[in-house]
């Protein structure tokens, strides 16, 4: 069973990896810290637009528990306890993978293990919480920005699918575990009360 399942895993990166190459500078920028800060200074403003300090200071406390939760359960539980190499360090791949030549000759190939994508559950995380915090419809856009970050991911040949659907219900499920959390100390505005 477990065979199989990475067989699909592996036969579904090798469609995706690389391909369109034209994409590739598109793929590394939107894996990169540079392309969440519009989104992260989008959440600020939204936090402390029309809402007391306290609040705003409340919703970003739960941002970063949000962020912190699922970077340290992804990077610092399962990549070692799972313990499962990334395709970009998986051997017999190593002449299959299109992978992402730096400037210098340098070939990015993240960390060595890799289960569950870290970019997916921290992404996925943040989506799932704005959309809890200021109700959905303005802010589902988030989880098209999240599937794009963790596209990169696979594309860049550092991640299975697997791991990035892993990281994204990683981070779906913290975000509303601390949501529920968080609401049951203090009272948020319900999404039928968000600031337009």
């Amino acid at each position: 069973m477990l065979d199989t399942l990475q067989a699909w895993d592996e036969a579904l990166l090798l469609l995706l990896n690389g391909q369109p190459s034209w994409l590739a500078p598109v793929a590394w920028w939107l894996t990169s810290k540079w392309a969440t800060l519009p989104v992260v200074v989008l959440l600020l403003i939204q936090l402390f637009a029309r809402r007391s300090w306290k609040k705003g200071l409340l919703g970003l406390a739960m941002f970063a528990a949000c962020v912190g939760g699922t970077d340290a359960i992804s990077s610092r539980l399962m990549k070692p306890g799972f313990e499962r190499l990334r395709p970009s360090h998986h051997p017999q791949l190593s002449g299959q993978l299109h992978l992402h030549e730096h400037a210098d000759g340098s070939v990015y190939r993240g960390g060595r293990f890799g289960f569950v994508s870290s970019h997916a559950a921290n992404t996925f995380g943040l989506a799932t919480l704005a959309v809890l915090l200021f109700g959905g419809g303005r802010w589902r856009w988030l989880f098209g920005f999240a599937a794009l970050v963790s596209w990169t991911r696979i594309y860049l040949g550092v991640h299975y699918p697997g791991d990035i659907l892993f990281g994204a219900l990683l981070g779906a499920g913290w975000a509303s575990a601390l949501f529920t959390l968080f609401s049951r100390f203090q009272r948020l505005n319900p999404p039928s009360a968000t600031i337009p």
